[in-house]
């Protein structure tokens, strides 16, 4: 990060204080356990508050560590010197101000990446590719809340040539609040479907609020998304709008997709490429960095050696071992809805191996037609050969499946009864809450 003086900060976030106004910023965090007390840094700490933590009962400590000043809303306990408060009237929207302050001096791309599943491997897809001719600045993991975008954009330096953000939302104009920030100048909208229900209600409250970042993003901002969204059909070949799928009125068309050595091949306006591995809806998470492979000048050379480096996710479709039992563990926990459970089932089934189990947890946050979602799962895993199906959780009690346990923890407790044979494919899938990593952390030993 750049160095920012106390009065530019006041000034963009509307803060009030007594501190030194030419006194300079050059690191802002908003957790306490993240301040070296050996840090020559200057540290602006936010006293942010959640549903489970108030950041102003962690000011103090911040001081203690090395942090120079906090912003907060109110003066906490055992603080004495108000010279190193600025009070604002909501913390979270006075990070979300400085950010977008602290981005207009920067005048490169921003990639703004929204969608219901594959957010982050489209992300890395993308980060992957221009990295062969760029320095570029990702999102870390899923840094896609307020408060991770804003981080990521605190980040940003004089040698970064593009930034690929991520923006995520489970409530209304969450989206709306992340493009204002960020102001994206090509933003993506890459799937909808059932995710976030509880408070999106259905999935053309999903669609509403994703739409927000091409809504809200500048007029000249190119609009690119998957063809396959039937809510935005009515804007292919519109300017400034780019779309991509297998149906040839879509700008760039996909075809020919096939497994060659364990990686998939596919052609995209009839130009070959291959990705990493064997996941089909991994095609469609890549497509996005080819196109803008494509409008930065990389040759087809470095595109291709940019599909072929994993993306740096975990628990997304990850392709585990235990080699004392040669078991394959599809690790897929990091979230679940009703679009990537089929998804993962849909890869299982495809596999070659004579034993498949899948240990299924519930699928959260899907509003009040959660147990009618769930239920839905039912056909779709009677369509397939499984060994068995273990569920876990209180919701995927509704997959019918052969055993169910209430949590993680009480499967763990029976699994030494378990004798997955040799050669046994394993997917592990539900939604992060269930804490399937545990489960997968014993499975591979």
């Amino acid at each position: 990060m750049g160095t920012l003086s106390i009065d530019e900060i006041t000034s963009a976030i509307d803060g009030k204080t007594t501190s030194n106004p030419h006194n300079r910023i050059d690191e802002i965090l908003c957790d306490s356990r993240k301040i070296n007390q050996n840090s020559e840094k200057n540290i602006l700490f936010f006293a942010l508050k959640g549903e489970r933590f108030d950041g102003h009962q962690f000011v103090s400590e911040s001081f203690d560590k090395g942090a120079k000043l906090a912003v907060v809303e109110y003066k906490p306990t055992n603080i004495n010197n108000e010279d190193r408060l600025i009070y604002v009237d909501n913390t979270s929207t006075a990070l979300g101000k400085l950010a977008k302050y602290y981005k207009s001096f920067f005048n490169i791309p921003v990639v703004g990446i929204t969608g219901s599943v594959g957010k982050t491997i489209t992300k890395e897809f993308i980060a992957n590719v221009l990295s062969q001719k760029y320095n570029v600045l990702k999102s870390k993991g899923n840094f896609n809340t307020l408060v991770g975008l804003s981080l990521t954009i605190f980040e940003m330096n004089e040698y970064h040539d593009i930034a690929i953000l991520e923006l995520g939302t489970n409530h209304f104009g969450e989206i709306k609040n992340l493009t204002q920030i960020c102001q994206p100048s090509i933003a993506f909208i890459i799937c909808i479907g059932e995710s976030h229900l509880e408070f999106l209600q259905d999935i053309d409250g999903v669609f509403q609020e994703k739409f927000d970042i091409f809504k809200f993003s500048h007029p000249d901002t190119l609009k690119i998304f998957n063809g396959n969204i039937i809510f935005l059909e009515k804007y292919k070949g519109n300017k400034n709008y780019i779309s991509y799928g297998e149906n040839v009125n879509n700008d760039f068309v996909l075809s020919s997709m096939s497994i060659e050595n364990s990686r998939y091949s596919f052609r995209l306006n009839n130009e070959k490429y291959i990705i990493y591995d064997d996941v089909k809806h991994n095609i469609f998470n890549a497509i996005p960095a080819i196109i803008l492979g494509k409008r930065y000048g990389l040759v087809n050379n470095e595109i291709q050696q940019g599909l072929l480096i994993k993306p740096d996710v975990n628990l997304r479709m990850e392709m585990l071992r235990n080699i004392k039992n040669n078991w394959y563990i599809i690790a897929d926990c990091y979230n679940a809805n009703p679009v990537s459970m089929h998804s993962a089932l849909d890869y299982l089934n495809n596999l070659s191996s004579p034993n498949k189990f899948a240990i299924l947890g519930d699928m959260l946050e899907l509003g009040t037609k959660s147990i009618e979602f769930h239920k839905e799962i039912v056909s779709h895993i009677k369509q397939f050969k499984l060994n068995k199906v273990i569920s876990i959780g209180e919701l995927s009690n509704y997959y019918n499946g052969d055993v169910h346990y209430n949590s993680a923890t009480e499967f763990l407790q029976d699994y030494d009864k378990y004798s997955f044979p040799h050669n046994s494919v394993i997917l592990i899938k539900g939604s992060r809450a269930l804490k399937l990593e545990k489960i997968v952390q014993r499975m591979v030993g």
